[in-house]
């Protein structure tokens, strides 16, 4: 089966006006020239679409059923065209990447604002750790992202949204001293920390190692919610963003453990494709900072 845009082109210009001769005049075709492109249109899809009656037309049953394809594959193809015409990439599909901290506290206001914005358009979010997120920029498979610790090549640009601060936590059930805790006090507890390859894993062994200390009992888990939930029936310690446990210490559902030295925070970016910057997307980078400042996401 071979049908091309122009023959939908014709087909739904026709449907619309309500003859060939009105589709031919609109589309500055002949009037041949349209039926030429019914015609293998309906040879392609092997069934008749319209019921001629002198110069007016109706549609058959498989005509009706053609209209909302047509439609599609057109608005489709335009959005395409735009797409790529305007080398922007808030007309069409966005393909965003955020940190789970981001997605964590901001990622539905985002949604919300860009659609206010911008009604039609559709978004591919993808969330996920540095390494992940910063490959998928460099490989232009990404439009833009929030990533912590980005490492991207030179076609894609940084712009600094502030630095992540972690904690460690444990339940309020739990007892711990009052004093600032070395890691050699966290070393004999169960601990729970993102798997790897998540820059905060590194981050933490290397805490440990600097500390000339090895825990004897990590668990892994490569999500935020389910560390917090771990955390907080007491399961086991864990570290965290600070910011994703403002509620459960408002709540004294978790209590914040300090240590010295501090776990070192991490730098956080919005970064995006340059050959696409322009003002569409200079007012996403606006937005996601303005989110990142009122909700105090990073230090």
């Amino acid at each position: 089966m071979h049908v091309t845009l122009a023959q939908l082109r014709a087909f739904e210009r026709i449907v619309r006006l309500g003859s060939f001769h009105a589709a031919a005049r609109e589309l500055k075709l002949s009037q041949p020239s349209v039926s030429q492109r019914i015609r293998e249109l309906e040879a392609a899809l092997q069934t008749p679409l319209f019921v001629r009656a002198g110069p007016r037309v109706s549609l058959t049953a498989e005509g009706h059923a053609l209209v909302e394809y047509a439609d599609r594959m057109l608005a489709t193809a335009g959005e395409l065209a735009e797409r790529f015409r305007t080398r922007d990439p808030l007309k069409g599909t966005l393909r965003l990447g955020v940190s789970e901290t981001f997605a964590f506290i901001c990622l539905p206001e985002l949604l919300k604002g860009l659609e206010r914005r911008y009604p039609a358009i559709r978004a591919n979010v993808f969330v996920g750790d540095t390494g992940v997120v910063s490959a998928r920029l460099n490989d232009q498979t990404l439009d833009i992202a929030v990533v912590s610790e980005p490492t991207v090549a030179a076609h894609v640009s940084q712009e600094p949204l502030g630095t992540n601060v972690f904690g460690w936590f444990a339940s309020a059930s739990l007892r711990f001293p009052r004093r600032a805790m070395v890691p050699a006090d966290l070393a004999h507890h169960q601990l729970i920390v993102p798997a790897p390859p998540a820059r905060l894993h590194a981050t933490v062994a290397k805490w440990f190692a600097d500390a000339g200390v090895k825990p004897r009992r990590v668990s892994t888990c490569n999500s935020i919610h389910a560390t917090i939930e771990a955390i907080g029936q007491g399961a086991a310690l864990g570290i965290v963003p600070v910011r994703l446990m403002r509620r459960a210490l408002e709540e004294e559902r978790v209590r914040w453990l300090k240590v010295v030295p501090p776990v070192p925070g991490h730098r956080v970016a919005v970064c995006y494709q340059i050959r696409e910057f322009g003002p569409s997307l200079r007012l996403l980078v606006d937005l996601i900072r303005e989110l990142a400042r009122r909700h105090d996401l990073f230090s």
